[in-house]
């Protein structure tokens, strides 16, 4: 186990217990798992991303590749909510691609009765949940090896996010914690980005947004101007359209809407309050530039309204998302069928040959 600042990501040296960079606060160190350690009956195989209420692994469980989600120290809460809204959908047939696929707990267990587990470590009590395994890297990654990716690549990864997002507004929940941290990116076989939703951000209902919201889900400057204010100010849909409209702008700009590197998140605070980001400088985008510098006016009421509106904008700059090629499924009783046709085909020659073969031989 090692221990990292959430903040900077900074490796501990030495056991210390926090960070020593001064724009860090204090106590942002989290533990995490080295390869081969075990939760529960999984074994880790790589750590893949620390976010500011988790990390998330590459894991196996009895041969089996997952993803395993490990809450931090004071997050378990916030995971509970996460893993109650992922097992409603997928009861209610409510599944979305752009989610991930929450598994039971354990092997043998069902869905509803486990599905977030609990284990002890290193005199610790760990709350976990285990998703499904796909292929792929988180967008700050991404970001980090090519800052300005195709912009067609851009906008699809945001029209698909909103589509996703307007699924949990329709459920009456708000995300609140949009950043490219949680965004895991996969590239299906015609190269396509296929964003998942790693991480269902704040999980609040628009009625309990003081009680659920907290600062420290969210990089500094990923945190809408009215999350920041506690101003009893509007909080609602369109402070998820700020988020997705801080994705596209960094996309397309090649960098962040609010520098935030080796800053404090009171500097920060202040830029998202009262600075404006650089112009975007893409006049072949047509509109978009305008319609991102509009999704993230300090103003909730200047933005679009919701998700799906900021979507409709941008289909008519950007063609719709291809739907993804599936490969074709094997139909193995069809397979058993036929292997077992050509076995008795191949016996009734070989006897043919055998008779025939003795009928010459007695002549």
């Amino acid at each position: 186990m090692k221990q990292i600042c959430i903040h900077c990501g900074r490796k501990s040296t030495g056991g210390s217990l926090w960070c020593q960079e001064s724009y860090c606060s204090i106590d942002n160190m989290v533990t995490v798992f080295d390869y081969g350690e075990t939760v529960g009956d999984l074994n880790i195989v790589k750590l893949l991303t620390v976010l500011r209420t988790s990390s998330i692994y590459e894991a196996e469980r009895q041969g089996q590749k997952v993803l395993l989600k490990i809450a931090h120290a004071g997050f378990q809460e916030r995971l509970k909510r996460e893993a109650a809204f992922l097992m409603q959908l997928q009861v209610n047939k409510q599944f979305h691609p752009m989610l991930p696929t929450l598994l039971p707990a354990h092997k043998q267990a069902n869905l509803r009765e486990h599905p977030i587990g609990k284990t002890v470590s290193h005199e610790q009590t760990l709350y976990y949940t285990i998703f499904d395994y796909a292929e792929g890297d988180f967008l700050r990654g991404i970001l980090l090896k090519n800052p300005q990716p195709w912009y067609q690549h851009a906008g699809w990864i945001t029209i698909s996010l909103a589509d996703v997002i307007a699924l949990m507004h329709k459920n009456q929940i708000l995300h609140l914690c949009l950043c490219p941290e949680i965004v895991f990116i996969r590239f299906d076989k015609e190269g396509i980005p296929r964003p998942i939703l790693m991480d269902l951000g704040a999980v609040s209902d628009p009625q309990n947004v003081a009680r659920y919201w907290d600062s420290r889900f969210v990089p500094a400057a990923y945190a809408a101007p009215e999350l920041i204010r506690k101003s009893g100010g509007s909080v609602g849909a369109s402070t998820d359209v700020y988020g997705l409209n801080l994705l596209l702008y960094e996309m397309l700009a090649g960098q962040p809407a609010f520098a935030y590197r080796l800053r404090a998140d009171e500097d920060i605070y202040h830029d998202v309050l009262q600075a404006k980001p650089a112009p975007m400088n893409r006049a072949d985008l047509q509109t978009v530039p305008e319609i991102a510098a509009r999704g993230i006016h300090q103003s909730y009421q200047a933005r679009q309204p919701d998700v799906l509106t900021l979507a409709h904008e941008l289909l008519a700059t950007f063609p719709p998302v291809p739907k993804e090629k599936k490969g074709r499924r094997i139909n193995w009783r069809t397979v058993a069928i036929v292997i077992a046709t050509a076995f008795v085909v191949t016996l009734l020659i070989a006897m043919a040959l055998a008779l025939s073969e003795a009928a010459t031989a007695v002549i």
